[in-house]
Protein backbone atom coordinates (compact mmCIF):
# COMPACT_ATOMS: atom_id res chain seq x y z
CA UNK A 1 0.00 0.00 0.00
CA UNK A 2 2.74 2.36 0.72
CA UNK A 3 4.33 1.86 -2.54
CA UNK A 4 0.80 2.33 -4.63
CA UNK A 5 0.58 6.09 -2.61
CA UNK A 6 4.39 6.75 -3.15
CA UNK A 7 4.03 5.90 -6.99
CA UNK A 8 0.62 7.61 -6.81
CA UNK A 9 2.58 10.86 -5.43
CA UNK A 10 4.92 10.51 -7.59
CA UNK A 11 2.73 10.73 -10.63
CA UNK A 12 0.83 13.55 -9.02
CA UNK A 13 4.14 15.40 -8.89
CA UNK A 14 4.88 14.76 -12.32
CA UNK A 15 2.04 15.71 -13.58
CA UNK A 16 2.56 19.30 -11.71
CA UNK A 17 5.73 19.56 -13.22
CA UNK A 18 4.53 18.55 -16.84
CA UNK A 19 1.89 21.14 -16.88
CA UNK A 20 4.36 24.43 -15.98
CA UNK A 21 5.58 24.06 -20.10
CA UNK A 22 3.82 26.17 -22.63
CA UNK A 23 4.23 25.47 -25.65
CA UNK A 24 4.37 28.75 -28.26
CA UNK A 25 6.22 31.82 -27.92
CA UNK A 26 6.08 34.20 -24.74
CA UNK A 27 5.02 37.76 -25.78
CA UNK A 28 7.87 40.52 -26.84
CA UNK A 29 6.91 43.87 -28.04
CA UNK A 30 7.90 44.25 -31.58
CA UNK A 31 10.90 46.64 -32.14
CA UNK A 32 9.64 50.45 -33.71
CA UNK A 33 10.96 52.63 -36.04
CA UNK A 34 9.33 55.66 -34.44
CA UNK A 35 10.75 59.57 -34.11
CA UNK A 36 12.43 59.93 -30.78
CA UNK A 37 11.18 62.77 -30.72
CA UNK A 38 7.98 65.14 -31.42
CA UNK A 39 8.15 67.26 -34.43
CA UNK A 40 6.31 70.01 -33.14
CA UNK A 41 7.99 70.75 -29.89
CA UNK A 42 11.45 70.43 -28.34
CA UNK A 43 12.43 67.57 -26.39
CA UNK A 44 13.57 69.87 -23.42
CA UNK A 45 9.52 70.10 -22.89
CA UNK A 46 8.15 66.39 -22.96
CA UNK A 47 7.23 65.39 -19.65
CA UNK A 48 4.08 63.40 -18.45
CA UNK A 49 1.70 66.74 -18.49
CA UNK A 50 -0.66 66.72 -15.64
CA UNK A 51 -2.93 69.02 -17.96
CA UNK A 52 -4.17 65.85 -19.73
CA UNK A 53 -6.21 64.01 -16.66
CA UNK A 54 -8.66 66.83 -16.54
CA UNK A 55 -12.22 67.32 -17.96
CA UNK A 56 -10.51 69.43 -20.96
CA UNK A 57 -14.52 70.32 -22.30
CA UNK A 58 -15.41 71.89 -19.27
CA UNK A 59 -12.64 74.43 -19.98
CA UNK A 60 -14.63 76.19 -22.89
CA UNK A 61 -17.47 77.73 -19.80
CA UNK A 62 -20.41 76.73 -21.87
CA UNK A 63 -23.07 74.28 -20.22
CA UNK A 64 -24.51 73.40 -23.10
CA UNK A 65 -21.32 71.52 -23.84
CA UNK A 66 -20.45 70.17 -20.55
CA UNK A 67 -24.42 68.67 -20.78
CA UNK A 68 -24.43 67.27 -24.26
CA UNK A 69 -20.88 65.46 -23.35
CA UNK A 70 -22.37 64.10 -20.28
CA UNK A 71 -25.71 62.96 -22.41
CA UNK A 72 -23.10 61.53 -25.22
CA UNK A 73 -21.83 59.27 -22.17
CA UNK A 74 -24.62 57.94 -21.20
CA UNK A 75 -26.92 56.98 -24.36
CA UNK A 76 -24.57 56.98 -27.18
CA UNK A 77 -25.42 54.02 -28.97
CA UNK A 78 -21.77 53.12 -30.37
CA UNK A 79 -20.35 53.12 -26.65
CA UNK A 80 -23.51 51.11 -25.70
CA UNK A 81 -22.36 48.74 -28.53
CA UNK A 82 -18.51 48.73 -27.41
CA UNK A 83 -19.59 48.55 -23.61
CA UNK A 84 -21.17 45.31 -24.58
CA UNK A 85 -18.05 44.15 -26.48
CA UNK A 86 -16.48 43.97 -23.41
CA UNK A 87 -19.09 42.44 -21.49
CA UNK A 88 -18.66 39.61 -24.00
CA UNK A 89 -15.23 39.75 -23.59
CA UNK A 90 -15.09 38.89 -19.80
CA UNK A 91 -17.17 36.41 -20.01
CA UNK A 92 -15.35 34.42 -22.84
CA UNK A 93 -12.09 34.51 -20.39
CA UNK A 94 -14.24 33.34 -17.41
CA UNK A 95 -15.03 30.34 -20.21
CA UNK A 96 -11.45 29.72 -21.40
CA UNK A 97 -10.35 30.20 -17.55
CA UNK A 98 -12.76 27.28 -16.40
CA UNK A 99 -11.07 24.70 -18.31
CA UNK A 100 -8.08 24.95 -15.91
CA UNK A 101 -10.30 23.40 -13.20
CA UNK A 102 -12.08 19.91 -12.82
CA UNK A 103 -15.69 19.86 -14.25
CA UNK A 104 -17.81 18.73 -11.69
CA UNK A 105 -21.65 17.57 -12.92
CA UNK A 106 -24.43 15.22 -11.64
CA UNK A 107 -27.04 12.97 -12.98
CA UNK A 108 -30.33 11.25 -12.25
CA UNK A 109 -32.19 8.68 -14.42
CA UNK A 110 -35.17 6.37 -13.67
CA UNK A 111 -35.88 3.19 -15.95
CA UNK A 112 -38.59 0.60 -16.15
CA UNK A 113 -38.56 -1.96 -18.86
CA UNK A 114 -39.14 -5.50 -19.70
CA UNK A 115 -36.41 -7.93 -21.17
CA UNK A 116 -37.25 -10.40 -23.80
CA UNK A 117 -38.09 -13.78 -22.39
CA UNK A 118 -36.03 -15.12 -25.32
CA UNK A 119 -32.74 -13.69 -23.53
CA UNK A 120 -30.91 -15.01 -20.22
CA UNK A 121 -31.87 -11.97 -18.19
CA UNK A 122 -35.19 -12.20 -19.68
CA UNK A 123 -36.01 -15.53 -18.60
CA UNK A 124 -34.76 -15.39 -15.19
CA UNK A 125 -37.20 -12.41 -14.48
CA UNK A 126 -40.07 -14.88 -16.00
CA UNK A 127 -40.79 -11.48 -18.29
CA UNK A 128 -41.48 -9.39 -15.30
CA UNK A 129 -40.49 -5.72 -15.86
CA UNK A 130 -37.97 -4.39 -13.33
CA UNK A 131 -37.13 -0.69 -12.26
CA UNK A 132 -33.77 1.41 -11.94
CA UNK A 133 -33.09 4.06 -10.26
CA UNK A 134 -29.58 6.10 -10.28
CA UNK A 135 -27.85 9.26 -8.95
CA UNK A 136 -24.29 10.00 -9.93
CA UNK A 137 -21.96 12.61 -9.49
CA UNK A 138 -19.35 12.97 -11.99
CA UNK A 139 -15.73 14.88 -12.49
CA UNK A 140 -13.23 15.18 -15.53
CA UNK A 141 -10.25 16.93 -15.56
CA UNK A 142 -7.92 17.67 -18.76
CA UNK A 143 -4.35 18.21 -17.57
CA UNK A 144 -2.98 21.39 -19.21
CA UNK A 145 0.31 19.77 -20.15
CA UNK A 146 1.42 21.66 -22.61
CA UNK A 147 0.10 24.75 -21.86
CA UNK A 148 -3.47 24.59 -24.29
CA UNK A 149 -5.81 25.76 -22.31
CA UNK A 150 -3.39 28.54 -20.48
CA UNK A 151 -3.08 30.10 -23.71
CA UNK A 152 -6.17 30.14 -24.51
CA UNK A 153 -6.64 31.97 -21.34
CA UNK A 154 -3.94 34.49 -22.15
CA UNK A 155 -5.45 35.18 -25.49
CA UNK A 156 -9.03 35.69 -23.92
CA UNK A 157 -7.78 37.61 -21.71
CA UNK A 158 -5.64 39.72 -24.17
CA UNK A 159 -8.54 39.80 -25.81
CA UNK A 160 -10.34 41.50 -22.85
CA UNK A 161 -7.88 44.34 -22.41
CA UNK A 162 -8.47 44.96 -26.26
CA UNK A 163 -12.03 45.67 -26.23
CA UNK A 164 -11.92 47.91 -23.13
CA UNK A 165 -9.21 49.70 -25.16
CA UNK A 166 -11.60 50.02 -27.94
CA UNK A 167 -14.25 50.75 -25.98
CA UNK A 168 -12.05 54.00 -24.44
CA UNK A 169 -10.69 54.73 -28.28
CA UNK A 170 -14.81 55.27 -28.84
CA UNK A 171 -15.69 57.11 -25.95
CA UNK A 172 -12.43 59.77 -26.75
CA UNK A 173 -13.96 60.09 -30.25
CA UNK A 174 -17.90 60.59 -28.98
CA UNK A 175 -16.54 63.14 -26.76
CA UNK A 176 -14.20 64.96 -29.75
CA UNK A 177 -17.35 64.73 -31.79
CA UNK A 178 -19.72 66.02 -29.72
CA UNK A 179 -17.32 69.07 -28.94
CA UNK A 180 -16.09 69.47 -32.64
CA UNK A 181 -20.22 68.97 -33.89
CA UNK A 182 -20.97 71.44 -31.71
CA UNK A 183 -19.09 74.15 -32.55
CA UNK A 184 -19.65 73.89 -36.23
CA UNK A 185 -23.43 74.76 -35.03
CA UNK A 186 -22.08 77.69 -33.63
CA UNK A 187 -19.98 78.33 -36.02
CA UNK A 188 -22.82 78.34 -38.63
CA UNK A 189 -25.11 80.07 -36.89
CA UNK A 190 -22.69 83.26 -36.65
CA UNK A 191 -22.32 82.38 -40.62
CA UNK A 192 -26.15 83.08 -41.08
CA UNK A 193 -25.97 85.55 -38.85
CA UNK A 194 -23.56 87.30 -41.13
CA UNK A 195 -25.04 86.65 -44.42
CA UNK A 196 -28.74 87.66 -42.90
CA UNK A 197 -27.01 90.84 -41.83
CA UNK A 198 -25.19 91.35 -45.02
CA UNK A 199 -28.34 90.51 -47.56
CA UNK A 200 -30.49 92.79 -45.68
CA UNK A 201 -27.79 95.30 -46.05
CA UNK A 202 -27.57 94.62 -49.42
CA UNK A 203 -31.45 94.68 -50.30
CA UNK A 204 -31.78 97.81 -48.37
CA UNK A 205 -29.09 99.44 -51.16
CA UNK A 206 -30.90 97.42 -54.03
CA UNK A 207 -34.34 99.10 -52.81
CA UNK A 208 -32.77 102.66 -52.59
CA UNK A 209 -31.11 102.56 -56.00
CA UNK A 210 -34.56 101.88 -57.17
CA UNK A 211 -36.46 104.22 -56.18
CA UNK A 212 -33.21 106.58 -57.28
CA UNK A 213 -33.55 105.13 -60.86
CA UNK A 214 -37.02 106.53 -60.96
CA UNK A 215 -35.30 109.98 -60.21
CA UNK A 216 -32.47 109.45 -62.91
CA UNK A 217 -29.75 109.69 -59.98
CA UNK A 218 -28.67 105.95 -60.55
CA UNK A 219 -28.39 104.32 -64.13
CA UNK A 220 -30.41 101.17 -64.40
CA UNK A 221 -26.60 98.89 -64.77
CA UNK A 222 -26.12 100.43 -60.87
CA UNK A 223 -29.64 99.06 -60.24
CA UNK A 224 -29.02 95.56 -61.78
CA UNK A 225 -25.46 95.38 -59.81
CA UNK A 226 -27.15 96.06 -56.82
CA UNK A 227 -30.00 93.06 -57.27
CA UNK A 228 -27.04 90.99 -58.03
CA UNK A 229 -24.97 91.94 -54.76
CA UNK A 230 -27.91 91.38 -52.96
CA UNK A 231 -29.35 88.15 -54.46
CA UNK A 232 -25.99 86.53 -53.94
CA UNK A 233 -25.91 86.92 -50.32
CA UNK A 234 -29.09 85.64 -50.19
CA UNK A 235 -28.13 82.56 -52.11
CA UNK A 236 -25.72 81.25 -49.07
CA UNK A 237 -28.49 81.34 -46.81
CA UNK A 238 -30.49 78.08 -47.09
CA UNK A 239 -27.57 76.38 -47.94
CA UNK A 240 -26.32 77.37 -44.29
CA UNK A 241 -29.25 76.38 -43.02
CA UNK A 242 -29.21 73.09 -44.43
CA UNK A 243 -25.79 72.80 -42.83
CA UNK A 244 -26.77 73.88 -39.70
CA UNK A 245 -29.68 71.14 -39.74
CA UNK A 246 -27.85 68.44 -40.65
CA UNK A 247 -25.39 69.24 -38.23
CA UNK A 248 -28.39 69.15 -35.31
CA UNK A 249 -29.43 65.81 -35.95
CA UNK A 250 -25.56 64.35 -36.39
CA UNK A 251 -25.50 66.07 -33.13
CA UNK A 252 -28.65 64.20 -32.15
CA UNK A 253 -27.21 61.03 -32.62
CA UNK A 254 -23.98 61.47 -30.57
CA UNK A 255 -25.75 62.69 -27.44
CA UNK A 256 -29.13 60.69 -27.85
CA UNK A 257 -30.91 64.25 -27.15
CA UNK A 258 -34.06 65.32 -29.78
CA UNK A 259 -32.84 68.35 -31.27
CA UNK A 260 -36.27 70.22 -29.69
CA UNK A 261 -34.59 69.32 -25.99
CA UNK A 262 -31.13 70.67 -27.25
CA UNK A 263 -29.58 73.36 -24.16
CA UNK A 264 -29.38 76.96 -25.20
CA UNK A 265 -26.23 77.51 -27.11
CA UNK A 266 -23.28 80.30 -26.60
CA UNK A 267 -22.47 82.59 -29.25
CA UNK A 268 -18.71 81.18 -30.30
CA UNK A 269 -17.11 84.42 -29.48
CA UNK A 270 -18.18 83.62 -26.31
CA UNK A 271 -16.28 80.13 -25.34
CA UNK A 272 -13.15 80.82 -23.49
CA UNK A 273 -10.17 78.76 -25.36
CA UNK A 274 -8.98 75.73 -23.38
CA UNK A 275 -5.51 75.97 -21.96
CA UNK A 276 -2.59 73.71 -23.49
CA UNK A 277 -0.22 72.75 -20.87
CA UNK A 278 3.87 73.24 -22.10
CA UNK A 279 4.14 69.48 -21.28
CA UNK A 280 3.96 67.03 -23.56
CA UNK A 281 3.59 63.35 -22.33
CA UNK A 282 6.90 60.98 -23.69
CA UNK A 283 4.90 57.51 -23.17
CA UNK A 284 2.38 58.20 -25.68
CA UNK A 285 2.22 54.57 -26.23
CA UNK A 286 0.50 53.61 -22.62
CA UNK A 287 -1.90 57.25 -23.07
CA UNK A 288 -3.84 56.02 -26.84
CA UNK A 289 -6.58 53.55 -26.27
CA UNK A 290 -6.16 52.38 -30.16
CA UNK A 291 -2.25 51.42 -29.76
CA UNK A 292 -3.15 49.52 -26.21
CA UNK A 293 -5.97 47.74 -28.60
CA UNK A 294 -3.40 46.84 -31.29
CA UNK A 295 -0.78 45.68 -28.78
CA UNK A 296 -3.25 43.44 -26.66
CA UNK A 297 -4.62 42.34 -30.13
CA UNK A 298 -0.84 41.52 -30.51
CA UNK A 299 -0.86 39.66 -27.74
CA UNK A 300 -3.77 37.61 -28.44
CA UNK A 301 -2.60 36.42 -31.65
CA UNK A 302 0.71 35.32 -29.83
CA UNK A 303 -0.82 32.82 -27.64
CA UNK A 304 -3.23 31.63 -30.25
CA UNK A 305 0.14 30.21 -31.61
CA UNK A 306 0.70 28.48 -28.66
CA UNK A 307 -2.51 27.20 -28.85
CA UNK A 308 -2.16 25.71 -32.03
CA UNK A 309 1.11 24.34 -31.41
CA UNK A 310 -0.16 22.68 -28.62
CA UNK A 311 -2.63 20.56 -30.92
CA UNK A 312 0.80 18.37 -31.99
CA UNK A 313 0.81 16.94 -28.25
CA UNK A 314 -1.71 14.33 -26.62
CA UNK A 315 -4.49 15.68 -24.07
CA UNK A 316 -4.75 13.76 -21.12
CA UNK A 317 -8.18 13.88 -19.52
CA UNK A 318 -8.65 12.29 -16.13
CA UNK A 319 -12.93 11.25 -14.56
CA UNK A 320 -14.86 9.75 -11.91
CA UNK A 321 -17.72 8.95 -10.87
CA UNK A 322 -19.95 8.52 -7.33
CA UNK A 323 -23.32 7.47 -6.98
CA UNK A 324 -25.95 5.02 -6.04
CA UNK A 325 -27.94 2.64 -8.29
CA UNK A 326 -30.69 0.75 -7.14
CA UNK A 327 -34.05 -1.19 -8.41
CA UNK A 328 -35.89 -0.27 -5.27
CA UNK A 329 -36.63 4.17 -4.47
CA UNK A 330 -36.46 3.32 -1.15
CA UNK A 331 -33.45 1.01 -1.34
CA UNK A 332 -31.28 3.71 -3.25
CA UNK A 333 -29.19 5.83 -0.83
CA UNK A 334 -28.09 3.20 1.03
CA UNK A 335 -24.38 1.76 0.90
CA UNK A 336 -25.08 -1.65 -0.88
CA UNK A 337 -26.10 0.61 -3.77
CA UNK A 338 -23.27 2.80 -3.92
CA UNK A 339 -21.20 2.49 -7.23
CA UNK A 340 -18.20 4.40 -8.19
CA UNK A 341 -15.81 4.48 -11.25
CA UNK A 342 -12.34 6.22 -12.19
CA UNK A 343 -10.48 6.37 -15.58
CA UNK A 344 -8.73 8.40 -17.85
CA UNK A 345 -7.96 8.87 -21.56
CA UNK A 346 -5.06 10.30 -23.29
CA UNK A 347 -5.63 11.31 -27.23
CA UNK A 348 -3.21 12.83 -29.69
CA UNK A 349 -3.15 13.66 -33.16
CA UNK A 350 -1.84 10.87 -35.80
CA UNK A 351 -2.87 11.55 -39.53
CA UNK A 352 -5.15 15.09 -39.51
CA UNK A 353 -4.30 16.01 -43.34
CA UNK A 354 -2.50 18.52 -42.55
CA UNK A 355 -4.93 20.77 -40.48
CA UNK A 356 -2.88 20.77 -37.35
CA UNK A 357 0.07 22.47 -39.37
CA UNK A 358 -2.32 24.46 -41.21
CA UNK A 359 -3.77 25.71 -37.71
CA UNK A 360 -0.33 27.02 -36.65
CA UNK A 361 0.28 28.67 -39.81
CA UNK A 362 -2.70 30.66 -39.75
CA UNK A 363 -1.97 31.66 -36.16
CA UNK A 364 1.24 32.66 -36.98
CA UNK A 365 0.22 34.82 -40.26
CA UNK A 366 -2.38 36.35 -38.10
CA UNK A 367 0.45 37.43 -35.74
CA UNK A 368 2.50 38.67 -38.20
CA UNK A 369 -0.69 40.64 -39.65
CA UNK A 370 -1.00 42.43 -36.34
CA UNK A 371 2.71 43.19 -35.47
CA UNK A 372 2.68 45.12 -38.94
CA UNK A 373 -1.33 46.96 -37.62
CA UNK A 374 0.45 47.59 -34.37
CA UNK A 375 3.81 49.30 -35.51
CA UNK A 376 1.48 50.97 -38.32
CA UNK A 377 -0.90 52.36 -35.06
CA UNK A 378 2.42 53.56 -33.17
CA UNK A 379 3.58 55.88 -36.45
CA UNK A 380 -0.33 57.44 -36.80
CA UNK A 381 -0.19 58.56 -33.08
CA UNK A 382 3.06 59.90 -33.64
CA UNK A 383 1.89 61.56 -37.01
CA UNK A 384 -1.73 62.61 -34.87
CA UNK A 385 0.03 64.68 -32.23
CA UNK A 386 2.22 66.26 -34.92
CA UNK A 387 -0.66 67.40 -37.15
CA UNK A 388 -2.39 68.32 -33.88
CA UNK A 389 0.49 70.61 -32.33
CA UNK A 390 0.60 72.22 -35.93
CA UNK A 391 -3.02 72.62 -36.61
CA UNK A 392 -2.99 74.46 -33.53
CA UNK A 393 -0.22 76.50 -34.14
CA UNK A 394 -1.66 77.12 -37.79
CA UNK A 395 -5.11 78.16 -36.39
CA UNK A 396 -4.29 80.40 -34.10
CA UNK A 397 -2.01 82.29 -36.19
CA UNK A 398 -4.19 82.34 -39.31
CA UNK A 399 -6.95 83.43 -36.99
CA UNK A 400 -4.63 86.85 -36.08
CA UNK A 401 -4.14 87.18 -40.29
CA UNK A 402 -7.88 86.32 -41.23
CA UNK A 403 -9.00 89.14 -38.28
CA UNK A 404 -6.50 91.95 -39.80
CA UNK A 405 -7.78 91.00 -43.49
CA UNK A 406 -11.64 91.28 -42.54
CA UNK A 407 -11.00 94.84 -40.35
CA UNK A 408 -8.80 95.82 -43.52
CA UNK A 409 -11.71 94.98 -46.04
CA UNK A 410 -13.79 96.53 -43.99
CA UNK A 411 -11.93 99.86 -43.90
CA UNK A 412 -12.02 99.35 -47.56
CA UNK A 413 -15.55 98.87 -48.02
CA UNK A 414 -16.08 102.59 -45.89
CA UNK A 415 -13.83 104.10 -47.63
CA UNK A 416 -14.89 103.34 -51.38
CA UNK A 417 -18.82 104.18 -50.02
CA UNK A 418 -17.15 107.51 -48.51
CA UNK A 419 -16.39 108.00 -51.99
CA UNK A 420 -19.18 106.95 -53.92
CA UNK A 421 -21.41 109.27 -51.59
CA UNK A 422 -19.28 111.97 -52.83
CA UNK A 423 -19.10 110.92 -55.80
CA UNK A 424 -15.58 110.57 -56.54
CA UNK A 425 -15.79 106.99 -57.47
CA UNK A 426 -18.50 104.46 -59.54
CA UNK A 427 -20.19 101.79 -57.21
CA UNK A 428 -18.61 99.18 -59.35
CA UNK A 429 -15.69 100.13 -56.34
CA UNK A 430 -18.14 99.97 -53.67
CA UNK A 431 -19.67 96.50 -54.79
CA UNK A 432 -16.33 94.99 -55.30
CA UNK A 433 -15.47 96.06 -52.23
CA UNK A 434 -18.50 94.40 -50.49
CA UNK A 435 -17.99 91.17 -52.69
CA UNK A 436 -14.66 90.79 -51.31
CA UNK A 437 -15.74 91.15 -47.91
CA UNK A 438 -18.49 88.73 -47.28
CA UNK A 439 -16.29 85.05 -47.83
CA UNK A 440 -13.75 86.85 -45.74
CA UNK A 441 -16.15 87.22 -42.82
CA UNK A 442 -17.60 83.92 -43.50
CA UNK A 443 -14.41 82.09 -43.62
CA UNK A 444 -13.50 83.83 -40.16
CA UNK A 445 -16.26 82.06 -38.29
CA UNK A 446 -14.48 79.10 -39.55
CA UNK A 447 -11.31 80.17 -38.61
CA UNK A 448 -12.08 80.76 -35.12
CA UNK A 449 -13.44 77.37 -34.65
CA UNK A 450 -11.01 75.65 -36.25
CA UNK A 451 -9.16 77.16 -33.48
CA UNK A 452 -11.60 76.13 -30.88
CA UNK A 453 -11.54 72.30 -31.99
CA UNK A 454 -7.98 72.27 -32.84
CA UNK A 455 -7.72 71.65 -28.50
CA UNK A 456 -10.19 68.79 -28.70
CA UNK A 457 -7.90 67.14 -31.79
CA UNK A 458 -4.55 67.58 -29.04
CA UNK A 459 -6.43 65.83 -26.66
CA UNK A 460 -8.04 63.16 -28.95
CA UNK A 461 -4.35 62.76 -30.38
CA UNK A 462 -2.66 62.61 -26.63
CA UNK A 463 -5.26 60.57 -25.09
CA UNK A 464 -4.29 60.68 -21.22
CA UNK A 465 -6.05 60.46 -17.91
CA UNK A 466 -8.97 62.67 -19.09
CA UNK A 467 -10.49 59.54 -21.19
CA UNK A 468 -10.50 57.63 -17.43
CA UNK A 469 -12.73 60.44 -15.51
CA UNK A 470 -14.87 60.10 -18.54
CA UNK A 471 -14.94 56.23 -17.82
CA UNK A 472 -15.84 56.89 -14.54
CA UNK A 473 -18.82 59.19 -15.36
CA UNK A 474 -20.03 56.69 -17.87
CA UNK A 475 -20.05 53.65 -15.31
CA UNK A 476 -21.60 55.98 -12.52
CA UNK A 477 -24.66 56.31 -15.23
CA UNK A 478 -24.53 52.78 -15.90
CA UNK A 479 -25.26 52.09 -11.95
CA UNK A 480 -28.04 54.81 -12.30
CA UNK A 481 -29.83 53.37 -14.89
CA UNK A 482 -29.69 49.96 -13.31
CA UNK A 483 -31.19 51.17 -10.29
CA UNK A 484 -33.27 53.13 -12.15
CA UNK A 485 -34.42 50.41 -14.19
CA UNK A 486 -34.68 48.10 -11.20
CA UNK A 487 -37.12 50.57 -9.04
CA UNK A 488 -39.47 50.54 -12.32
CA UNK A 489 -39.31 47.19 -11.89
CA UNK A 490 -40.28 47.20 -8.59
CA UNK A 491 -42.91 49.28 -8.85
CA UNK A 492 -44.49 47.25 -11.79
CA UNK A 493 -44.31 44.19 -9.82
CA UNK A 494 -45.73 45.94 -6.41
CA UNK A 495 -49.39 45.51 -5.40
CA UNK A 496 -51.96 48.35 -5.60
CA UNK A 497 -51.62 49.34 -2.03
CA UNK A 498 -47.71 49.47 -2.66
CA UNK A 499 -47.97 51.39 -5.75
CA UNK A 500 -50.34 53.76 -4.06
CA UNK A 501 -47.71 53.72 -0.45
CA UNK A 502 -44.75 54.21 -3.29
CA UNK A 503 -46.72 57.11 -5.01
CA UNK A 504 -47.41 59.14 -1.42
CA UNK A 505 -44.10 58.93 -0.17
Amino acid sequence: MMKIRLIALMSLAGVVALSGCTVGPDYKRPMLDVPLEYRQISKEVEDNAQWLTVRWWTQYQDPAIDALVSSAIKNNRTLQQTMSNVEKAAAAVTVARADLFPQLNYQGDAMRQRQSINTAMGEALQGKPFSTKEVLASASWEIDLWGKIRRKTESATATLRSMEAAHKAALSSVITSVVTTYLSILTVDEQLEVAKETANSYYQTYSLFKVRATHGNVSDMEVAQAKSQWQSAKVEIPVLQQSRVELMNSLSILTGVDVGDMPKFKRLRALKVPAIGKGIPSKLLTERPDIVEAEENLKAANADIGAARAMYFPSISLSGGLGFSSEELHDLIKSPSRVWSVGGNITGPIFHWGAVEAGVKQAEAQQKGLVAAYRLAVSQAFADVDNALSKRQKALQELKDRTGLVASLKEYKRLATAQYQEGYTGYFTVLQAEQSLLPQQLQLAQVRANTLSSIASIYQSLGGGWIDLALQEERQAIADLEREEQLKKEIQEASPEEREENSLM
